[in-house]
């Protein structure tokens, strides 16, 4: 029963290594037994071995002598139960499809090698699931870690890279590349777990943007002095959201059509300064920007987040003169937003 427990806690892995170890050894103990006791061959061995593991009856290679009866007996009997086990681990491996989900794993990792400027989503429950459907939405490259992959609802769609392990190690996070990466999500249900994490990462990756998830309204200063350039408390976005929703309803409906997309061929998108921007040093009205994209500017950041206003009230953001860095907060269809985006890189 304790065998039994053991190997059931065992990954299908490790379980079809242990049964492939088993029948080497019952081969090599019947090889070297039959040849040591009876002095035969190793290939009349090795074949008596396989006729008595495989119980088929075909009669002995040579007539056995009473030490050879006495073990072909023996070796039957731990024959048997080692023929069986392993048989039934073996074809489960083939039948469950581990051998593909072997191959599958070693494709992710190789993707994820190659991988640069992707993102990291920590944790696959509710918050880390949407999340990578945001970013699957956004067509970004992504990578999930997890504790178990198999508990996540993520799991089921073949097209999510995956690295199993706990994020608060190092390699697990050097696995999904973390050094290479431009940002990364903490979305573990334990706020200790996601300052670990967080810590961690930014070791790891100073230039790293670090979103974290906090359940307690206490843990977001240790979030922030641990590396987190944002902090999010679900339940406090949760409970402004549906107060908005009652209080400000079609405001809300129209940016849920610009943010996630739908009929209205409409969305919002950053488009940062570089710093070979010709329009850096110019007004938005300067550049014209409107007038050369069709983009709508909705507002600008600073490379640190803050929004940029002009010192004077009764201008508008169309003074603002821009600088490096810059993150323009743009409103527009595709067409137009690419546009932006070659504008702000060449100037025409």
């Amino acid at each position: 029963m304790l065998v039994c427990a053991l190997m059931g806690r065992l990954s299908t892995l490790a379980r079809f290594l242990i049964a492939l170890s088993l029948l080497l050894l019952l081969i090599l103990i019947g090889t070297l037994g039959y040849s040591s006791i009876e002095g035969w061959s190793v290939g009349d061995s090795v074949y008596m071995t396989f006729i008595t593991m495989s119980t088929v009856g075909f009669g002995e290679v040579k007539p056995l002598s009473p030490a050879g009866q006495h073990f072909t007996i023996i070796f039957l009997m731990l024959s048997i139960g080692t023929v069986g086990y392993s048989a039934t681990v073996l074809i489960s491996y083939v039948f469950e499809g581990q051998i593909l989900n072997v191959m599958r794993e070693r494709r992710m990792k190789r993707t994820i090698r190659h991988l640069k400027n992707h993102f990291i989503i920590v944790g696959g429950g509710d918050v880390g699931r949407e999340a990578a459907y945001e970013f699957q939405r956004s067509k970004k490259r992504f990578v999930v870690v997890d504790r178990d992959i198999s508990q996540s609802d993520l799991s089921r769609d073949e097209s999510i890279l995956f690295v199993e392990g706990d994020a608060i190690n190092d390699e697990v996070l050097v696995k999904a590349g973390v050094e290479r990466a431009a940002g990364l999500v903490a979305a573990l249900p334990e706020d200790e777990s996601n300052v670990f994490v967080v810590l961690t990462a930014r070791q790891l990756n100073p230039r790293l943007l670090i979103v974290s998830q906090a359940t307690e309204e206490r843990t977001t200063r240790k979030l922030t002095k641990a590396g987190a350039n944002r902090v999010i408390s679900p339940k406090k976005i949760a409970g402004q959201r549906m107060a908005a929703m009652v209080l400000r309803p079609n405001l809300l409906n129209f940016l849920d059509v610009i943010v996630q997309g739908g009929e209205l061929d409409m969305r919002i998108e950053e488009v940062m300064l570089e710093p070979d921007s010709p329009l850096i040093d110019k007004t938005l009205k300067e550049a014209g920007i409107g007038q050369h994209t069709g983009a709508i500017i909705v507002a600008i950041n600073a490379p640190e987040g803050r929004v940029r206003i002009n010192p004077s009230t009764t201008s508008t953001i169309s003074s603002v003169k821009l600088a490096e860095g810059d993150v323009l907060i743009a409103l527009g269809n595709e067409d137009q937003l690419t546009r932006l985006r070659e504008f702000v890189r060449k100037g025409h």
